[in-house]
């Protein structure tokens, strides 16, 4: 009996751990766009105020332990802005090459864009410790001899290409709360989270589905979002989100063993700059300028309470 007992015991503990590791979830966190989206154009206000954004993010990172990598555009560097990097370094995070000037493979040359790559590569170099990344503006890495040109310059610098499982598609958030005039956007702040936060979880599903239609269940997930006004406010509530459904946070490094299925750019989706930094003018931005009129009517009519904006930063 007793050896009945003991079989049964080996046995159902087995089943827990094969039913545990099956459902291991793990995501990489990546940022694209640093030091941050959006000219200062060197006025103190501004300054101030990208900085205090840049800091919002940093601190969801590290109180969520996320072992981050963000990708530079060196071109887009402000002189106050190398103490950001380096801050962000300090913390323990990596950096990685984003170009210099964020151009599409696409629409240039295998040398152009080599020689834009290796502009940004003596700029940054400081920044780089361990594992040197780079990703491709647009997830465009164009295709037949330019790609392969491109991907021997990478290899042959010691770059590891940083692919993708699920994308954001912050951009357009982004934009949606920028046409909301500066005075008004705390208290429209917790519309733009709740779709922006579904729209996430929506392609966290599909990923998750993608993989498992290839019998990767296990396979691990990369997600793309920007330095930006968005996440400032809403990265806190993304970490949340992927912890409280049970997602374990990993570096890129860890992520690219066994990744999940990855995204590329089709060419003839490659079209005018999607990421690209926004300037920031926040008395003088056009409600109708980033998107059309419903959008704005849907945000601004809100019958909700207004959202307090220090309680929708801190409260996780």
């Amino acid at each position: 009996m007793r050896k009945i007992k003991l079989i049964f015991v080996c046995w159902f503990s087995l089943l827990i751990h094969q039913t545990c590791f099956s459902q291991v979830k793990e995501i990489a966190i990546t940022i694209d766009d640093l030091p941050f989206v959006g000219s200062t154009n060197g006025k103190p206000a501004n300054v101030q105020r990208q900085q205090d954004r840049f800091l919002q993010m940093v601190q969801a990172l590290v109180a969520y332990k996320v072992p981050a990598t963000g990708f530079i555009i060196a071109g887009a560097i402000e002189k106050h802005q190398w103490a950001l990097l380096e801050l962000f370094r300090e913390k323990g995070f990596i950096l990685g090459n984003h170009t210099y000037s964020h151009k599409s493979l696409n629409n240039m040359s295998a040398e152009k864009y080599i020689a834009d790559v290796d502009k940004a590569d003596k700029i940054i170099q400081p920044f780089f410790s361990g594992p040197k990344y780079f990703r491709y503006p647009y997830l465009a890495e164009s295709t037949g001899e330019k790609r392969q040109k491109v991907h021997d310059y990478l290899a042959a610098h010691h770059y590891i290409i940083a692919p993708i499982t699920i994308d954001s598609k912050d951009y357009q958030f982004n934009a949606q709360l920028f046409a909301i005039p500066y005075r008004l956007r705390p208290q429209n702040l917790g519309r733009i989270k709740k779709r922006y936060l579904d729209y996430i979880w929506t392609q966290t599903v599909r990923a998750e589905a993608r993989a498992k239609r290839q019998n990767q269940e296990n396979a691990k997930q990369i997600l793309l979002i920007h330095a930006n006004l968005l996440n400032s406010h809403f990265l806190g509530d993304i970490l949340a989100m992927y912890e409280k459904n049970g997602y374990k946070f990993i570096s890129l490094e860890e992520a690219l063993k066994a990744p999940a299925p990855i995204i590329n750019t089709p060419i003839q989706q490659d079209g005018p700059t999607k990421d690209t930094p926004i300037e920031e003018n926040d008395r003088t931005m056009s409600t109708t300028s980033l998107l059309d009129s419903s959008f704005l009517q849907f945000v601004l009519t809100d019958e909700n309470k207004a959202v307090n904006l220090k309680e929708n930063l801190v409260a996780r």
